[in-house]
């Protein structure tokens, strides 16, 4: 078991997911409620940097640019109860979803110069969810704040991905993180419309990739008594049974292209602890005679590249048993959409019981939890 003196660094990846991003809203509330459970029996937890990309990058914007926690929760509820689309509750539940299709609210609406159709880049307005960033995150705070907040976007015309950070992380500078980013982030074509920032025109950042875990893995200290925890909420799943017509194909297939990028860097990342260890084990085969500097110095570099866990958190597929189950039918392709409070009411629910299932067995192996502590 990790030392109690040893601090803990975790990492956040939140992805993109349009309306699946109720299941983030509770999973962070799990996570928030660990964290605090661990400062109580005094061990040193911080949240070092959380990492989105579209609904995600929203999501997370709330989360950096709070005051405290238990702020970013509220704001997190407050952002989810706005985006929650009141309908009759006698309609079938399509119709429920459908119902945003005619706009969402503090979101976006449906274009009505209808005689330019032919010139149509896209299909909502969503200039309605500037006001709702300025609502619910704090800007000022949120590039104050000492935890790295990080999104990315696709340059629409050279095709390179654009990372906005409120550090300087890599060789890239610090950004003035303000409500354009969100936007460009969550830029989803054709849906959506681009987003202008400095003279470049930018689209989603999940059409490269959903769950940027190498950004969080980027912000993490260096040094040998820290742990580093990368948490990632994944609300695709990466199983699921053989589709029986098109539209299931075409949902798997949807599935596949957003959710499946952060399994390929879970395992680069595996390999690279699996390198260091090696490293690491093969330097203590030298005495420290024969060590030269520039030895030293290579094998301390490649310890910085370190990670000690990686959890991905299943929204989806939370079981994982030895076939995958049925899909709750509210989140096929169509379920992006789906905004009904009763939808996101559930999502919420899901993503806070299925986070602190797949968090505890972490949390006790790093001894954040105290042995009497229920589970």
């Amino acid at each position: 078991m990790p030392s109690p003196e040893r601090s803990v660094e975790i990492g956040l990846v939140l992805q993109g997911g349009g309306a699946l991003g109720a299941y983030e809203c509770g999973a962070i509330g799990a996570l928030f409620e660990l964290i605090d459970e661990a400062e109580r029996i005094g061990r040193s937890i911080f949240l070092k940097s959380v990492s989105g990309v579209s609904i995600g990058a929203l999501n997370g914007a709330c989360v950096v640019g709070a005051e405290s926690r238990a702020d970013a929760l509220a704001r997190l509820n407050r952002l989810w109860d706005d985006f929650s689309l009141p309908s009759p509750e006698f309609w079938p539940w399509q119709m429920q979803r459908d119902l945003s299709l005619f706009g969402l609210p503090g979101f976006y609406a449906p274009r009505l110069d209808v005689w330019a159709l032919a010139n149509w880049t896209y299909l909502y307005d969503t200039s309605p969810l500037f006001k709702a960033l300025a609502d619910h995150v704090d800007f000022p705070l949120l590039n104050r704040s000492p935890i790295f907040f990080v999104t990315t976007a696709i340059d629409v015309e050279s095709g390179q991905v654009k990372r906005f950070s409120n550090h300087a992380l890599g060789d890239d500078p610090a950004t003035a993180i303000d409500e354009r980013h969100i936007l460009a982030s969550g830029s989803l074509p054709p849906q959506f419309p681009w987003t202008e920032i400095d003279g470049h025109v930018y689209w989603d950042g999940g059409l490269v990739d959903n769950a940027p875990l190498g950004d969080v893995i980027d912000t993490f200290s260096h040094g040998d008594n820290i742990d580093r925890l990368v948490v990632v909420m994944d609300v695709y799943p990466l199983r699921a049974r053989r589709p029986k017509n098109l539209p299931e194909v075409r949902d798997r297939v949807h599935e596949l292209c957003f959710g499946n990028h952060v399994r390929q860097d879970q395992v680069s990342a595996r390999r690279i602890n699996d390198m260091v260890a090696t490293i690491e084990m093969l330097a203590h085969l030298i005495s420290p005679e024969r060590m030269t500097k520039e030895a030293k110095a290579r094998v301390d570099r490649v310890r910085e590249f370190k990670v000690i866990r990686i959890v991905n958190i299943d929204m989806q597929d939370p079981d994982a048993s030895a076939a995958p189950g049925m899909q709750h039918e509210t989140d096929g392709e169509d379920g992006l959409r789906d905004f009904s409070p009763r939808t996101v009411r559930r999502r919420r629910e899901d993503g806070y019981r299925i986070a602190r299932i797949n968090l505890l067995p972490v949390f006790k192996e790093l001894g954040l939890r105290e042995k009497s502590a229920r589970s």
